[in-house]
C-alpha cells in the first residue's frame, strides 16, 4: 500500500472518530445479538421434526397390516 493510500484511510479514520456521539457503541455488533437468532433456528428445527413425525405416525397410505400402500392392495371381496 502507498504512503498516500495509508494517509487517505487514516485521514478517513481519525474523522469518523471525531463523528462518533458519545453514546455509540464501540463495536458495531455484540455477541448476545445473535441470541434470538440461534432461539428462533432451535425452534424452526424442532417444529419440523415435530411436524414430520407426527406425517411420519399417521401416515393413511398404509393400513399397519401390510409393506403395500392402501391404493396397491388388491381388494378382498
Amino acid at each position: 500500500m502507498d504512503p498516500y493510500e495509508r494517509e487517505r484511510i487514516d485521514r478517513l479514520n481519525r474523522e469518523a472518530e471525531r463523528e462518533r456521539a458519545p453514546g455509540d457503541p464501540s463495536q458495531p455488533v455484540d455477541a448476545g445479538d445473535s441470541k434470538p437468532l440461534i432461539v428462533m433456528i432451535c425452534a424452526a428445527l424442532a417444529a419440523t421434526v415435530v411436524v414430520l413425525g407426527i406425517m411420519w405416525v399417521n401416515n393413511s397410505r398404509y393400513d399397519g397390516t401390510s409393506g403395500q400402500p392402501v391404493a396397491e392392495q388388491r381388494s378382498r371381496q
